[in-house]
């Protein structure tokens, strides 16, 4: 690394803080590219917002008035360029628009800080002749603290419900009482990620598992008993607390069983005998009493809903 790389990769560092995201989930990016000791193009990240979202490789390399000068050019720009897995136009990725703009050498600030993504971009670079060196420690570290937010947010899950907005009013009754919440996530959930509803400090463990639908896309069914506004919470849940989840299943489980046992020896009985002898068995789901989410068990994004009665009334 020599005198001019470290002033470069200076420069690429101020233009990323001239980046003013719409949200924390945007890094703040800057890209210069340079012939010798002479800058050809500079560009940083967009907002995030639909009409200004390219990111700083793409607006540095847009910037340049003669690219016959790009097989002779080095990038700097302060985090791994993106790949085409994470594009929903692959061709518009930053390595694939490096690939083709024939850099020899590309400078990273900081790796990706998303678990899924990271090296990915360092390693397609690679593969295609293209030579990768990093900033220095000092200068990573500049990095790191003008996107603290960005990388809190990447090193989380990232879920988000995105079919239904907070106050929305949702329709049960004509779905068995269910309704498919929707979402994303920047990170894929595993088998600790569960859904909650909750009432009035009356939380419900949910019966059905969190399912990955697309490449950044989940969905999970969720049960509503009543027509009570709810708040629907999406957790992660650690050793302790998948433990709570599953005692509540096997609780549930017994319970219906239970009731199903018992109706099958009151079949026989009247419907105005056995529904009073039924309703001493108690809920199948009875609620968690608890003021906030136990231990063990973390929120990651949550909704309030309300839910439509039926035509005719509650049922």
């Amino acid at each position: 690394m020599t005198e001019t790389d470290s002033t470069f990769m200076k420069d690429a560092i101020a233009m990323a803080e001239q980046c003013k995201p719409m949200a924390d989930r945007i890094p703040k990016v800057g890209a210069i590219i340079a012939v010798g000791s002479t800058v050809i193009g500079r560009g940083h990240r967009g907002t995030g917002a639909p009409n200004d979202d390219d990111h700083a490789e793409k607006n540095a390399l847009a910037s340049i008035a003669d690219r016959r000068e790009l097989p002779k050019a080095t990038v700097y720009t302060t985090l791994e360029p993106c790949t085409p897995e994470v594009r929903s136009d692959p061709l518009n990725c930053c390595t694939e628009l490096i690939r083709q703009a024939e850099v020899k050498t590309v400078f990273i600030g900081i790796l990706d800080p998303n678990q899924g993504v990271r090296g990915k971009g360092l390693w397609e670079l690679q593969s295609r002749g293209i030579g990768v060196e990093l900033f220095p420690p000092d200068l990573a570290r500049q990095i790191r603290v003008i996107n603290d937010r960005f990388i809190r947010e990447q090193q989380t899950l990232g879920l988000r419900i995105t079919n239904v907005n907070a106050g929305d009013t949702i329709k049960t009754y004509d779905r068995g009482g269910t309704f498919e919440f929707q979402g994303t996530f920047l990170n894929p959930p595993g088998n600790d990620v569960f859904a909650f509803t909750n009432v009035g400090g009356r939380w419900w463990p949910q019966p059905y598992s969190l399912q990955v639908t697309g490449p950044k896309t989940w969905s999970v069914k969720v049960h509503f008993g009543n027509y009570e506004p709810h708040t629907v919470a999406i957790v992660r849940a650690n050793e302790l607390g998948v433990g709570l989840i599953e005692y509540y299943r096997k609780i549930t489980a017994k319970n219906r069983d239970r009731r199903n046992r018992v109706a099958v020896c009151l079949e026989r009985q009247a419907p105005g005998e056995r529904d009073p002898l039924l309703g001493l068995l108690g809920e199948d789901y009875p609620s968690i009493e608890m003021a906030r989410l136990p231990k063990g068990i973390e929120l990651q994004f949550q909704v309030e809903v309300l839910l439509e009665s039926p035509p005719n009334g509650p049922k």
